[in-house]
């Protein structure tokens, strides 16, 4: 088989985005009994009792597991290239974003790399948080509103700040369950 040239590697890259932005699209305006068949056709591994409301963006089809409980808002990045996993009765407000990769600023090629991002469950991302590639957010962590973390966040600590600093203890083992599926939720 001959090597694909540069002009149908373009298209195809162009195609994959026209795609993905289809997905984008797509989820803003599924009501949410149809979005399990949207996320089974994506790859995604996303539990019936979790909420996923409109405007939540994907980066990637495939690697992105939510569990149980789980809530997503409007106006979230999910960059799953490098593959996510959220676990049960997170929270995740408006407009966070979560990044599984980037470039390599000191490499000459600016190349791309990846790194698994995992939130495990009862934790808490605030309003406009972001998480780096490769970052680790413990059971029942805290980032506070608009918090930049690009290390790991310890089980039950309470992180903010750019850089996000450690805050102190979040000081509770929680138990509770998230239920907050609206259908009409944007």
């Amino acid at each position: 088989m001959a090597p694909m040239s540069s002009g149908s590697s373009r298209l195809r890259s162009q195609a994959y985005f026209i795609g993905l932005a289809a997905i984008n699209a797509l989820h803003r305006v599924l009501p949410f009994a149809l979005r399990p068949l949207l996320y089974r056709a994506c790859g995604f591994r996303i539990a019936r009792s979790a909420t996923l409301q409109g405007g939540v963006r994907f980066f990637h089809v495939g690697r992105l597991e939510i569990g149980d409980g789980t809530l997503v808002n409007r106006g979230v990045y999910l960059d799953n290239r490098g593959g996510l996993t959220i676990g049960r009765h997170v929270s995740i407000a408006h407009d966070a974003r979560i990044y599984t990769m980037g470039h390599d600023i000191r490499d000459a090629d600016f190349a791309a790399k990846a790194r698994p991002v995992r939130i495990d469950d009862h934790a808490v991302l605030f309003a406009g948080a972001m998480l780096m590639p490769g970052v680790h957010v413990g059971a029942g962590a805290v980032v506070l509103a608009g918090a930049v973390v690009t290390r790991s966040v310890a089980p039950g600590r309470i992180v903010g700040g750019n850089p996000a600093v450690d805050i102190g203890a979040r000081g509770i083992e929680p138990t509770y369950r998230l239920d907050r599926r609206y259908w009409f939720a944007h």
